[in-house]
């Protein structure tokens, strides 16, 4: 592993974002089950992968609050 980065939702600890190699792109790892769908998934330049990765993990935390 090159570098890795802690990705906070809310100040709630949902997983990492892992570089490999210099020329790799940085993958998800998912700790939290809300986003867990999302576990390896790439990381595109755009930042969509990281918006969605944060409106599951509100929409989840949105349906545990209300049930």
């Amino acid at each position: 592993m090159l570098t890795s980065r802690i990705l906070e939702i809310d100040g709630i600890f949902v997983g990492s974002l892992i570089q490999d190699c210099k020329r790799c792109e940085r993958r998800f790892y998912a700790v939290h089950d809300a986003v867990k769908s999302f576990h390896n998934h790439i990381l595109d330049r755009s930042g969509a992968l990281s918006r969605q990765i944060t409106q599951q993990f509100r929409r989840a935390r949105a349906s545990a609050a209300s049930a």
